[in-house]
């Protein structure tokens, strides 16, 4: 047994630990439309995996590798359905700094404002294994390898061999690490179809995402309002076809605190 001389005066043992584990902080940005549970199984995973202390949401405003057109809920709605999702669980949260942005926000631009907005040692980023292969396309990627450790979320099964091509252009490739995560075959191109045939999503998003999407008539014909009928038109065809790739009050008051 530990002898109570051992601890620092007035400080119990949990303390100390947190004072001498750096800490660890995951970023987990996406459009979001709608977050499901395989996201939140993703960010959970990932934090046992590589010993996170919290996870951050940042659901995108203006994404910049995204088509316009191919965004259907408003940013206000997307970080709203992110609030419902994290809600009772302490170490995720929510950040607003994209949404606010009012512009198209490139990740490179992101950490640096996340860093100065919440406490941290270590920093990760969290996306999927295809876009990590696809990071050539982002802005800067070595600059914001240097700024955060990409995790490469993989499905069981993930050929890592499409990731080799990076080794070559980026210097900072040692900062990439794939993390396996359970698969769960949900996606937010398929939640939508579902939505637009009249068909239940229910246990494929959070309750509160559910009763938010329901409430608000979400993904039901109705496009965003900056819609042109071409745009559309364009949407309709793209959920009918075949799917693509997948994508509370606490946390408000976390972030809320962090920023004072």
């Amino acid at each position: 047994m530990t002898s109570g001389r051992d601890r620092p005066e007035g400080m119990c043992g949990a303390q100390r630990e947190r004072e001498e584990r750096p800490l660890r902080v995951g970023i987990f940005g996406g459009t979001f439309d709608p977050i499901h549970l395989g996201h939140l199984l993703i960010a959970e995973q990932v934090m046992d995996e590589m010993r996170l202390s919290e996870v951050i949401f940042v659901p995108s405003g203006i994404p910049p590798h995204k088509a316009a057109s191919s965004v259907r809920a408003s940013a206000e709605d997307r970080y709203r359905m992110v609030l419902a999702a994290v809600e009772g669980n302490p170490r995720f949260s929510v950040d607003r700094v994209e949404v606010e942005a009012g512009r198209a926000m490139h990740t490179v631009e992101t950490v640096p404002l996340l860093k100065e907005r919440h406490e941290g040692d270590e920093w990760f980023f969290i996306t999927g294994a295809d876009e990590v292969s696809n990071l050539l396309t982002w802005r800067e990627p070595d600059r914001l390898l240097e700024q955060v450790v990409m995790v490469a979320a993989t499905r069981p099964g993930y050929d890592l061999s499409k990731l080799d091509h990076l080794e070559k252009e980026l210097r900072n490739f040692d900062r990439i690490f794939p993390v396996e995560c359970s698969r769960l075959d949900i996606s937010a191109t398929n939640i939508r179809r579902r939505v637009l045939q009249g068909k239940s999503i229910r246990y494929m998003v959070p309750d509160g995402v559910y009763r938010f999407i329901t409430r608000k008539k979400l993904y039901s014909g109705e496009l965003h309002p900056e819609t042109t009928g071409t745009e559309r038109t364009r949407e309709r065809e793209s959920l009918n076809g075949i799917d693509g790739n997948p994508e509370g009050a606490q946390s408000v008051k976390r972030t809320q605190e962090r920023r004072a």
